[in-house]
């Protein structure tokens, strides 16, 4: 079976949400967009109806590329075509092709750049962009209930620099008051002047719809950084929020492998590292919200470091998830094994353990991920985790720990035999601040640079 048109059939402002609908030819899905703490019916009347039905056909362009898992011909934008300009489709295949070159790997997929995007009215909207009413200096900082959101916040907090959250839930990941619960957890040690929650309800993804009518399809592929950052725009409106901050590391700048077939790198991470940071920054200031800054507080350091830095706050560890498959931990995937490495190289065991309750360099089943992290398969494994010698380094630090398990056997037969590899130089690497490789505004980064 072959899909030749997604559309956009409907969009809704509700007063507290928006309903979606799309259709994949025969098909009809809905994802539903719930904002805890917004009322659209004020936010038309402090700015206009036209601004925020433009911020929400954003939303619905964007959240609309998952059904681009399909590899549709075309992609029908008709309905929300006023209130789009042709940068934005522009934007869109930009991010299509960054996000997407994992799924046209596990595809073997070589010859379909991007699905044609069409509408029916003879032309598209205009630019626009307008400012964010206010002089709020408050920070809007993205907390997903992990290590690193939580230490961008703990930075804020001990430079002095107020700040609000905004957490978000997807139902592809279980219920939302669960995900909403671990996230709180974390948000309970910190102090955010205002809470905001954001939950997502996707039948497209939460349904059996792939495995049963596409299951040669290696899974669907869902832009969630760059489509979360249109959804924070509602909160930035609310707030009179300047800047929006994520808590992305270095780390995620690097691709998984190099596709000599495409002859382009495969990143996993690619809608989360700084070339689609600023991608995105500049298009809102320039077609959106004209004051508008969006960084990460994370860039200049890798996660060799941040999990150096957490290990400060032991207390944390045993509220903070990050597992996408089963939460707080499957104790099964790649994201799993690859924290489990990190907090055993900088916690004390016994609170790792204490959490995880078994020893994850033990389990046979994780041998494979293990291998894959430390480069000794075609590729790392397709998940939100460091680079080759950073996995290294953590295991070594392991090894200095005495810590023990089959996979630290492996990485001390197969890695730590190798007399060649420079140690030192490693560590510099990775231990180390890189001052100019981010988008952080110069005055916010040298309040908060002697936290990193």
């Amino acid at each position: 079976m072959k899909i030749a048109v997604i559309k956009i059939d409907g969009l809704t402002i509700h007063e507290h949400h928006l309903e979606i609908i799309y259709s994949a030819d025969k098909f009809r899905f809905s994802t539903k967009v719930f904002f805890h703490e917004i009322s659209f019916s004020a936010l038309i009347e402090k700015y206009s109806q036209q601004l925020i039905e433009r911020i929400a056909a954003h939303i619905a362009l964007f959240e609309g590329m998952k059904l681009c898992s399909l590899f549709p011909k075309y992609y029908d934008v008709s309905i929300i075509a006023e209130s789009l300009a042709q940068p934005v489709l522009d934007l869109f295949v930009k991010i299509y092709q960054g996000v997407f070159a994992q799924h046209w790997y596990e595809n073997n997929v070589t010859n379909y750049p991007q699905p044609e995007i069409i509408y029916s009215q003879s032309s598209l909207g205009a630019n626009n962009p307008v400012p964010i009413l206010g002089d709020n200096s408050t920070i809007l900082a993205s907390c997903g209930g992990g290590k690193d959101s939580f230490l961008a916040m703990q930075m804020l907090e001990e430079s002095g620099i107020a700040f609000a959250s905004m957490q978000y839930s997807h139902s592809i990941y279980g219920k939302a008051d669960i995900q909403h619960n671990f996230i709180s957890g974390v948000l309970e040690h910190l102090h955010p002047v205002k809470s905001y929650k954001i939950s997502i309800y996707d039948d497209f993804i939460d349904f059996p719809f792939l495995q049963l009518y596409f299951p040669e399809n290696s899974g669907i592929t869902v832009p969630e950084t760059p489509v979360s950052i249109f959804e924070s725009l509602f909160l930035m409106l609310d707030g009179g929020y300047n800047y929006l901050s994520l808590a992305h590391e270095k780390s995620a700048n690097t691709g998984n492998l190099f596709w000599e077939e495409l002859g382009r790198e495969v990143n996993h991470q690619w809608g989360k590292g700084l070339v689609a940071e600023k991608i995105l920054d500049q298009f809102i200031q320039e077609n959106i919200l004209s004051n508008f800054k969006y960084f990460s507080l994370l860039q200049p350091i890798y996660d060799f470091r941040i999990f150096q830095n957490f290990s400060r706050y032991p207390e944390v560890l045993p509220k903070i998830h990050s597992c996408n498959i089963k939460k707080p931990w499957c104790k099964k995937c790649p994201k799993c094994a690859y924290v489990w490495v990190g907090l055993m190289a900088f916690f004390k065991p016994d609170i790792v353990d204490a959490v995880f309750q078994s020893n994850l360099f033990d389990d046979r089943d994780l041998l494979p991920i293990f291998r894959e992290m430390l480069g000794l398969s075609q590729h790392t494994p397709f998940e939100c985790i460091g680079e080759i010698d950073e996995s290294r380094l953590m295991m070594k630090k392991c090894l200095e720990k005495n810590l023990s398990g089959k996979a630290l056997d492996m990485f001390a037969q197969e890695i730590l035999s190798d007399t060649t590899i420079d140690w030192q130089k490693i560590e510099q690497k990775y231990n180390y601040v890189y001052e100019t490789e981010h988008s952080i505004p110069d005055l916010l980064f040298n309040q908060i640079k002697g936290q990193l």
